[in-house]
């Protein structure tokens, strides 16, 4: 753990781990790619913009990478299905290829619990032995799975290149922005009825995660996620905003009206994603805690809280 790539450092997750290991002087060599140079970016940092679809092994061949963190990928969902799975799989692919190419040592990838899909039938909780099942009418379920099989193929074929995939269920914290985050905030907050308890892990929780499974170059697939879960009707009062039930019968074809008219004030999402909050998708952590002994500082609640704090305070 010399000499360490971080693809997609741009984002949420992706920079978070840029500036939590920037301080690490065993590492020599620190880079971080992405379409768009990140905002706030440790001095350590090395940003090179560069698409995950491109070429990249002269790249890490120039700059002799033996850690790769793959961290790239589209989460907010966008009306352009075939670029989204573009990005997501076809620039997977790539950074695989790349890694196999100039000998790589580890690759870490950060999935999420979104490949076991969103079903009334999941087990509760979710181990790394529960089928990946996806949801095909969500891209973003969807691609996650279908990346998780490409990793199946991939590991073992290259023995001196560990493979750690982590599992994260929703992450949350002063940096949680993505869709749900923004339904969330809104002052009445429209919510599927019946809906399931969530599950949050916190976003320093996850780093840590990935900084132990780096300097133990940990090989296997971890599921991460706190202790607890919270209801939508919870989230929403710890906001401070109205809880809005509606029978999803009736706000399923809503959202799919808003989402097609493009009605951001109503919906950032498609109708698919609903069942993110429908159906039970609770992850356990028992291997993670039983293999490395690592503690959360967080559960579902005061991660959730925490994000909350910085609602309220007008830093999230």
């Amino acid at each position: 753990m010399k000499r360490i790539l971080i693809t997609g450092v741009s984002g949420y997750i992706g920079s978070k781990i840029a500036r939590a290991l920037a301080p690490h002087a065993r590492i020599e060599t620190l880079i971080g790619i992405d379409i768009r140079a990140p905002q706030d970016s440790p001095t350590r940092l090395t940003f090179i913009q560069h698409d995950v679809r491109a070429p990249m092994a002269d790249l890490f061949r120039r700059h002799a990478i033996d850690t790769v963190i793959h961290a790239a990928y589209v989460l907010p969902p966008i009306h352009d299905r075939a670029l989204m799975e573009d990005i997501n799989v076809a620039g997977t692919r790539n950074v695989i290829t790349a890694c196999q190419k100039t000998g790589v040592e580890h690759l870490l990838y950060t999935s999420s619990a979104t490949a076991y899909g969103f079903h009334p039938d999941n087990e509760i909780p979710l181990t790394e032995n529960s089928p990946l099942r996806g949801n095909d009418d969500f891209t973003y379920s969807k691609n996650k799975k279908e990346i998780e099989f490409i990793f199946q193929n991939v590991i073992g074929e290259q023995p001196s290149m560990a493979i750690t995939i982590l599992r994260p269920c929703f992450v949350v914290g002063p940096g949680f922005n993505n869709p749900l985050a923004t339904h969330l905030k809104k002052r009445f907050v429209l919510c599927p009825n019946p809906s399931a308890p969530m599950q949050f892990v916190h976003e320093d929780d996850l780093v840590r995660v990935i900084q132990l499974c780096l300097e133990n170059r940990l090989e296997g697939v971890y599921n991460v996620g706190g202790d607890g879960t919270l209801t939508l009707k919870e989230m929403v009062c710890l906001l401070g905003n109205v809880h809005c039930p509606l029978p999803a019968a009736m706000m399923i074809p809503i959202n799919h009206m808003a989402w097609f008219l493009r009605m951001t004030w109503l919906t950032e999402f498609p109708s698919p994603a609903l069942n993110i909050m429908r159906y039970p998708w609770v992850v356990s952590s028992a291997k993670l805690i039983r293999e490395t002994g690592f503690i959360y500082q967080y559960d579902t609640q005061t991660a959730f809280q925490d994000f909350a704090c910085s609602v309220k305070n007008g830093t999230a």
